[in-house]
Parts: C-alpha cells; structure tokens; sequence
C-alpha cells in the first residue's frame, strides 16, 4: 500500500469524524465504487444525501486539494452519486456535493461545493 493511499484513508476518516462531530452527519457509505467513479464519503445530513469529496494534504497550502476537484472529478463524483441514488431507490432525496480539504492541523471544508449540471450531469 503505498504512503499516499493511506494518507488519503486517514484523512477520510478524519473527515467523517469531523463532520460527524461539528454538523451532527451520519456515514452512509465510504469509498463508494462505480463503474463512473469513486465517492470518498457518502453522508446524512438531515434529510439530505450529502457526497463528499475529500483531499489530503501534508504539506501543500490550502485550497490546493480543492483546486484539484476540477470540472472532470466532478463529473465522475455526479455520475457516481447518481447510480448510488439509483441503487438505493432514493433519486427523490435533496443532495449536495460538498469537498473537504485535510492538513495536519486543519480542516477547510466547503459545503454545497458544485452543482452537478442537468438531469444527467452533462
């Protein structure tokens, strides 16, 4: 396993903790796989599904793993959270696509990041 991977590991968990604790979320799934794509942190919150993206960082300055969700990242996270409503008969519920940055000594975290576009996330 390389260094990076587990970095990442440990920076989703401490994002799910993190929003667990500040915003009263609830896991749903972690390390979602599809076909379309990966979703690193599936959450409740409320009555919203909320798909997180997360980056960590060790050394990087901030906002440069947010920077890293680009246009294409999103699109995969939309296809991927849209087989996932599928699967779980849930296309009726509110979602929002929030990313979180990880550092060692800090957390930025953006709520309702990116809408995805159009009905089939074009």
């Amino acid at each position: 396993m390389k260094w990076t991977y587990e970095t990442g590991l440990l920076g989703e968990e401490i994002a799910a903790q993190w929003l667990e604790d500040h915003y009263g979320m609830r896991l749903l799934e972690s390390r979602y796989k599809t076909k379309a794509g990966e979703i690193d942190l599936i959450m409740l919150d409320k009555d919203t599904v909320v798909f997180v993206e997360v980056k960590t960082r060790m050394t990087s300055l901030p906002g440069t793993g947010i920077a890293a969700v680009n246009q294409q990242k999103q699109r995969r996270i939309a296809r991927a959270a849209t087989l996932y409503l599928m699967r779980m008969e849930w296309l009726g519920k509110a979602v929002r696509f929030d990313v979180m940055e990880v550092h060692p000594d800090d957390m930025l975290y953006i709520p309702n990041a990116f809408q995805p576009g159009g009905m089939f996330y074009r």
